[in-house]
């Protein structure tokens, strides 16, 4: 019997351990435990300026409910899209966590924001130096801002960054690449005129024989040596002459290096392209010889002198190497070697003194934010100030010389003055005037080459004033308008200054004083430039001048009641008689307004 229950109890046991999945059979359950959320988030843009937005993308599996933090907050959908606009400069950082039976998931993107680029504008007209003519289709550019002169050789150029030099480029097919520097303030309009210089010469060159290139009738030339330029192709060469003492403003930049003021004895324009019209240069190590020609009103010629290049990048001067100076049977010239292209400009650091002033309007009130430029009369230079709060300036300027200084703010112009520096700082013996709010006034300046050795400014007046040599005129009361800076031993500058236009026709002539026919007016050569409304027009002379012509009549400006001004050049410039008024004279001839 004990045996009989032994095995019955057995029995029961091993059904219990059955029944109740023991003993290591298998499981037949197929539960698991669930999977925690995926999450995406994205921002898109990940960079943007202040007060632009940015748009957040996300996605979640799993979740049962988002929730928002960081820059953004709230419940939030499984998936879905939202602009944001970030409030402050920074890192903004979204974050979104999704949760669901499995647990939860966090997810951030960030968005960098930036202060935005205060920006202004440029305006301005561009224009060749040699001829005056307005040129079309010019590319104008600042950084990445760019746009092109329409027919009248005008343009407006929006989005400029706000600075103190902005490399205002300009460039068209057959000239010489010109940069200007450009103040540009925050909202407001800058006004600059640009002069462009048709290339001198071209010439195709085999790089791997190298040889001369150089300008007919010139000392100016490059010489390279068999291999030195990178190309394995015929390139073409291109070479120009700046001649900055008869237009300054034909020189890139502003005179200056590492921000010392700098005067030119001469510059040289190289440019290499190859067969498929992209730039070139020396190979690395390679050099090459130029002769640039020698070209200053100083009469000081050092034997040897520094060379400097254009940085594009800085726009500014920099120095690298020396000439000498030699002559040779088309006049004298500065040879160097070169180790790449660019403008190369024969240059020397000068010394200088300050010279201190003040602009004022005409009620005797001082005006801050004028900008002041003297200009070189006896060398080739210029420098640059800005009056400050007080109307008071000091400018850097090169010392026991002679040189003009005038100044502009917006459309305004001041009057002009001729200086003669000694070795010490000194003083203007007055304030520069400044025009009318409007900016209602021009300028006229007259240069040229050292013959004849007087040429004379005329300017007639709707009122019958005439101002010259004899009567210089006023700017403090009527005629506001004067003989600023006359000049009797060659080159110039005769300059002529309107601060309060009359309604009505103003005629502009100019009288060979000498009576010199050769070389004469037309290839001495004269050069005029009218500056008016921030933009400048040069006239040079045209054909027909005579022995016997001693006037060249050169254009009328012609003033409505609202001061819009009509410009008109001579269509009969040539005269031996003096030109007169071309309408009858009207003393009580209103001012214009605008």
């Amino acid at each position: 019997m004990k045996t009989l229950w032994r095995a019955a109890i057995v029995a029961a046991g091993s059904l219990l351990l059955s029944a109740c999945g023991g003993g290591g059979g298998d499981d037949d359950d197929t539960g698991t435990t669930p999977a925690a959320p995926t999450v995406t988030l994205a921002a898109s843009p990940a960079s943007i300026v202040l007060g632009a937005s940015s748009t957040l993308n996300w996605s979640s599996t799993d979740a049962t409910a988002c929730t928002a933090s960081g820059s953004w907050t709230g419940s939030k959908t499984a998936s879905g899209t939202e602009t944001v606009t970030p409030a402050a400069v920074g890192d903004a950082v979204y974050k979104l966590s999704c949760s669901g039976t499995g647990g939860s998931t966090e997810k951030q993107a960030t968005v960098t924001v930036t202060a935005p680029v205060a920006t202004g504008s440029i305006s301005g007209k561009v224009v060749d130096t040699k001829t005056g003519a307005q040129i079309d289709g010019a590319s104008v550019r600042v950084g990445s801002a760019s746009t092109t002169t329409n027919g009248e050789g005008d343009f407006t150029l929006a989005g400029v960054p706000v600075g103190e030099r902005a490399l205002l480029q300009v460039s068209k097919a057959n000239y010489e690449t010109n940069q200007r520097i450009v103040p540009v303030a925050r909202d407001a309009e800058s006004f600059a005129s640009v002069v462009l210089l048709p290339v001198g010469a071209s010439q195709t060159l085999d790089p791997a024989a190298g040889g001369d290139v150089g300008i007919a009738g010139s000392p100016a030339q490059v010489s390279f040596p068999a291999g030195a330029i990178d190309a394995t192709s015929t390139v073409r060469v291109t070479i120009t002459d700046v001649n900055p003492s008869a237009a300054p403003d034909n020189m890139p930049g502003d005179f200056t290096t590492a921000g010392s003021p700098i005067e030119s004895f001469g510059a040289l324009s190289v440019n290499l392209y190859r067969e498929d019209g992209s730039s070139t240069n020396l190979k690395s190590g390679q050099t090459a010889t130029i002769r640039i020609p020698l070209d200053t009103r100083s009469s000081s010629r050092p034997d040897t002198i520094p060379l400097f290049f254009y940085d594009t990048t800085a726009g500014r001067w920099v120095q690298e190497g020396e000439a000498r100076l030699l002559t040779g049977p088309d006049g004298s010239y500065y040879e160097g070697t070169v180790s790449h292209f660019t403008y190369w400009n024969a240059d020397q650091v000068y010394n200088t003194v300050t010279l201190s002033g003040c602009v004022q309007n005409a009620d005797g009130s001082r005006v801050a934010g004028v900008r002041l430029q003297s200009t070189g009369i006896d060398y080739t230079g210029t420098s640059t100030a800005v009056s400050d709060a007080n109307g008071d300036f000091t400018i850097p300027v090169r010392a026991g010389s002679e040189l003009t200084i005038g100044g502009y703010i917006g459309l305004q112009l001041t009057s002009t003055q001729a200086v003669e520096t000694t070795n010490v700082d000194q003083a203007l013996p007055s304030c520069l005037q400044l025009g009318t709010a409007d900016g209602n006034g021009f300028t006229v300046t007259l240069t040229w080459g050292q013959l004849p050795e007087d040429i004379d400014s005329h300017l007639l007046t709707p009122d019958g004033e005439h101002i010259y040599y004899r009567r210089k005129g006023s700017l403090t009361e009527a005629p506001f308008a004067s003989l600023d800076v006359d000049d009797t031993d060659s080159f110039g500058p005769e300059v002529v200054t309107v601060l309060r236009p009359r309604v009505g026709t103003y005629r502009y002539f100019v009288n060979n004083y000498d009576r010199d026919p050769a070389p004469g007016i037309s290839t001495s050569p004269a050069r005029i430039e009218l500056k008016a409304n921030g933009l400048t027009r040069i006239f040079t002379p045209p054909a027909g001048e005579t022995a016997a012509t001693y006037y060249w009549k050169v254009f009328d400006i012609s003033i409505a009641a609202d001061c819009t001004a009509t410009i008109t050049p001579s269509t009969a410039p040539w005269s031996a008689e003096e030109p007169t008024l071309p309408q009858a004279e009207n003393p009580s001839a209103a001012f214009c307004s605008r």
